[in-house]
């Protein structure tokens, strides 16, 4: 893939199957480390890692790109 995309380019393309279930997934840590501080027995560490883990899936997720090109032109025009 010769083409470079901005942050934003990156943002607004398709994003793969696969990574829309991390993003759900992350989305689903965050808010159960965010409803589980409200637990007086749970400690604030551990909903501080779930929080983390889970805002950290999601963002780096959002950043995926499906690919509509193979990645080596040269191993299609070599068999040809």
């Amino acid at each position: 893939m010769d083409k470079k995309l901005t942050m934003l380019q990156r943002i607004k393309s398709d994003t793969p199957s696969f990574f829309k279930r991390a993003q759900l997934f992350g989305l689903g840590l965050t808010g159960l480390g965010t409803s589980l501080t409200q637990v007086a027995g749970i400690p604030a560490n551990f909903c501080t890692i779930l929080i983390s883990i889970g805002s950290t899936i999601t963002i780096v997720s959002q950043f995926a790109v499906k690919q509509y090109e193979p990645l080596n032109t040269s191993i299609n025009e070599k068999t040809k």
